[in-house]
């Protein structure tokens, strides 16, 4: 594939910096990215007003002063995001990730001698779950960066830490995935197309990606998350779910979607500042 003359440099420049950054010890690393997270949040002030806002939305009870706090929280965990995809091979080594309650994982997998589909949301560092790949291979559905370069470089990155990338509408690579024995992340917390539910008790679009995969595949769905403690990530493995059906399609969709986003808010409601607050998550029709 041939790189424009501003992808090249764009790429170059990552490729540099991620190799002058790699001689620092893992923790300053985390601090360095978690600075660069922080500054984005003063830097970029529309992003930093959705951000506040969208926690308005979900937590009118706090305060003024504990919206800033989650927003900039949110802000260093997102830093600490990026650097995961960037060093996704050391993170996952050395116990830098560990996974509790593998024992559920190996239950869901027990379950078909296919595909297992990991549902999640954007939150702590998500993509380490790849520390799983000795159990199987592990898959995650990403959206294509536009500068192409750094698209590739994101996926070699990824696959070096196990994390083997399916493009985001990619349905043949997805459907080539569903019939091996692995693992399928998708992160399932983004605005969608699908069904409208509810999330802290407002109105929104939601995927049912994980739904349907789950009830037209006979697919195992495992509901997993991922959160910073300290300079450790912890991967948590909390309940195997199950498709209950509900009349027509669209309800059974609906349905299980809603208690998808339950289990979401509960999770977000421990750990509000990991959350990736930047997006829109209601939206207005």
């Amino acid at each position: 594939m041939k790189y424009t003359f501003s992808e090249n440099i764009q790429g170059f420049l990552v490729i540099g910096i991620r190799k002058i950054l790699s001689f620092i010890p893992l923790k300053m690393r985390y601090k360095f990215f978690e600075n660069l997270g922080l500054l984005a949040y003063y830097l970029i002030k529309k992003r930093r007003e959705l951000t506040i806002d969208n926690i308005k939305n979900a937590f009118p009870e706090k305060s003024e002063k504990e919206v800033i706090e989650i927003a900039k929280g949110s802000y260093k965990t997102m830093g600490k995001m990026i650097m995961t995809s960037i060093y996704l091979e050391e993170i996952t080594k050395n116990g830098n990730t560990v996974v509790e309650n593998e024992e559920l994982m190996l239950e869901a997998c027990s379950r078909s001698e296919k595909a297992v589909i990991i549902v999640s949301l954007h939150l702590g560092g998500f993509e380490a779950g790849s520390v799983m790949r000795n159990i199987r291979k592990f898959y995650a559905v990403f959206r294509r960066q536009k500068n192409r370069k750094l698209n590739d470089l994101m996926t070699k990155w990824r696959e070096e830490g196990g994390l083997n990338s399916l493009p985001l509408k990619d349905t043949d690579a997805l459907n080539k995935a569903l019939g091996e024995k692995c693992m399928i992340a998708l992160a399932s917390d983004h605005h969608g197309s699908g069904v409208e539910i509810q999330f802290f008790g407002r109105p929104v679009e939601a995927v049912t990606g994980p739904a349907l995969l789950g009830f037209k595949n006979k697919t195992p769905l495992i509901l997993t998350y991922a959160v910073f403690e300290d300079n450790v990530i912890k991967i948590k493995n909390k309940k195997i779910l199950e498709i209950e059906k509900k009349g027509k399609l669209k309800e059974t969709m609906q349905y299980n979607m809603q208690k998808i986003f339950h289990e979401f808010e509960e999770i977000i409601r421990e750990y509000p500042d990991q959350y990736m607050w930047q997006h829109k998550r209601w939206r207005k029709k």
